[in-house]
């Protein structure tokens, strides 16, 4: 029996005025949906099976699109809802290093985002900058708030950040409603 080469993993993508939830086909080898959204040699992603509404106050109408072609740079957060365990062979080419958590919030002209951002022990999340290097950056433990209107919240495990579009990032607050009141 042979094995599949593909994978499929079930995410969303918000951007600036649509919010797109569909199936990501990936290589089987390959691993996270951050990795993919880092890969700088594709500039477009397919998502199948797309549900898509605007953001704001049309939200209500969904659209239905077999597949949509997203500019990689248009996606701000990307959300997987399911975790695909990395392949044997995968798992054996990634480096493992113990991380901690650090508290942050990223600021964006139209959301705030507040999870966990993880670095090395050790690493001083003052002097690491998130907003350097990588465009996208994994959050855990994350919420995303949408400010034009803020009852639109998104809760998740993973919430990946498109760095590139931050407007700053600031270590040690947590800027979720409920604790800056």
């Amino acid at each position: 029996m042979v094995e599949s080469a593909w994978a499929s993993l079930h995410v969303e993508f918000i951007t600036e005025g649509f919010c797109m939830a569909g199936r990501l086909d990936l290589p089987g080898a390959q691993g996270r949906l951050v990795d993919v959204l880092n890969f700088r040699g594709e500039h477009v992603i397919v998502l199948h099976e797309v549900e898509a509404r605007r953001l704001g106050s049309e939200s209500d109408k969904v659209f239905n699109w077999p597949m949509a072609h997203i500019r990689r740079d248009a996606i701000i957060l990307a959300i997987p809802h399911e975790h695909r365990l990395l392949s044997a062979e995968a798992q054996t080419r990634l480096e493992h290093v113990a991380k901690e958590p650090h508290r942050v919030s990223f600021l964006m002209p139209a959301f705030t985002i507040v999870g966990n951002l993880h670095l090395a022990k050790g690493v001083d999340i003052n002097v690491a900058s998130p907003i350097r290097g990588l465009d996208f950056v994994p959050l855990t433990d994350a919420e995303a708030i949408y400010l034009p209107d803020p009852t639109i919240v998104w809760r998740a495990g993973v919430i990946i950040v498109n760095a590139a579009q931050a407007e700053a990032c600031c270590p040690g607050l947590d800027l979720s409603p409920q604790q800056s009141s």
